[in-house]
């Protein structure tokens, strides 16, 4: 049995938190030529806390002052299978240099997708890239063009990122449904996914696939290419735990509180919230209930952010809210 590589990688920020640092592998190395992200090994005995600070001081000469776990992924190559254990790394001594003779760069966040990466990496960048605040649609609508109206008025205020959850997804009109919001969406460089299908990654143009819970217990693996985003519909430990092992790249934990769109739901309340996702080694959203000024609180409690149905309704609200 071919034993699973534990690698340390440091998502490395500079002070404006606008771009990371990346290297690019040698050539006696696995993938040589791709880019990737700092770190490296975890040696026996060793803690993932103490190889990371080891690697990037060995790699690059900083001293690792602040880093946070931040999410992990298993992925198998053809001919090397791997763990990455990823950390953000937002504070730090020294200059970043090459002491390995690697080529290192500064990249804007929202250039990373230009750059040659291993797939394995791709699964970081898209989870990089999640914004703080996750919009949602109704399960109907009367009138589509609404539909529209307000998720442009969304992407116009800030939200990158919008899920189409309808509830009849087979009628005639979908794929039109589809392709309307993601021309919008591409309009301000903003993120479609869609609550569906893992085979529906083929069939849309979409960025990425939402799994409900029932879809969520069907896989044993990760259903699509890690140049999509993955999130998955989480309510307890036992999903939480299922959607790591398929790699997702967030999920969401609800109820948070009381909603008005299933008022017989039981909140989770935000001690329960924080407790479940403890553990958890990748973003979390918290949903339920959940307001623009909920962000601070959410975040405080260990979610990653929050995600909204109702409050995207009431744009006036969002606007005055979201540009955090």
């Amino acid at each position: 049995m071919v034993q699973r590589t534990h690698v340390a990688v440091g998502v490395i920020y500079n002070t404006t938190k606008d771009k990371v640092l990346i290297s690019k592998r040698s050539n006696n190395q696995h993938l040589a030529g791709y880019w990737e992200f700092p770190g490296g090994k975890v040696e026996d005995n060793e803690n993932v806390s103490s190889a990371l600070m080891r690697e990037l001081y060995e790699e690059l000469g900083i001293t690792v002052i602040k880093a946070e776990a931040f999410t992990s992924i298993s992925h198998d190559y053809s001919d090397k299978e791997v763990f990455l254990d990823v950390w953000t790394v937002s504070e730090w001594c020294g200059q970043p240099e090459s002491r390995e003779s690697q080529e290192i760069c500064w990249v804007s966040i929202s250039e990373l997708n230009n750059y040659k990466f291993p797939d394995a990496n791709k699964y970081i960048i898209q989870s990089i890239l999640l914004p703080l605040m996750y919009g949602i649609s109704k399960e109907t609508y009367e009138d589509y063009a609404h539909l529209y109206s307000v998720a442009e008025e969304c992407f116009i205020s800030g939200l990158n990122i919008f899920q189409l959850r309808l509830k009849n997804n087979n009628n005639k009109s979908f794929q039109i449904i589809v392709k309307t919001l993601s021309e919008i969406a591409s309009r301000y460089d903003a993120k479609l996914i869609l609550n569906g299908l893992s085979t529906d990654i083929d069939i849309y143009p979409i960025d990425g696939i939402h799994l409900n819970t029932g879809e969520l217990s069907r896989h044993k693996k990760r259903p699509i290419s890690e140049e999509y985003i993955l999130g998955a519909s989480c309510h307890n430990e036992e999903e939480l735990i299922k959607a790591a092992e398929i790699n997702v790249n967030y999920a969401f934990l609800s109820p948070v509180k009381i909603t008005a769109s299933h008022p017989e739901a039981i909140a989770i309340g935000w001690e329960r919230f924080r407790s479940l996702i403890d553990e958890v080694n990748f973003p979390v959203y918290a949903l339920g209930g959940m307001l623009p000024t909920d962000l601070e609180t959410a975040k405080n409690n260990g979610a990653y952010g929050i995600a909204m149905r109702g409050a995207i309704w009431d744009v006036n609200s969002l606007e005055k809210n979201i540009k955090i």
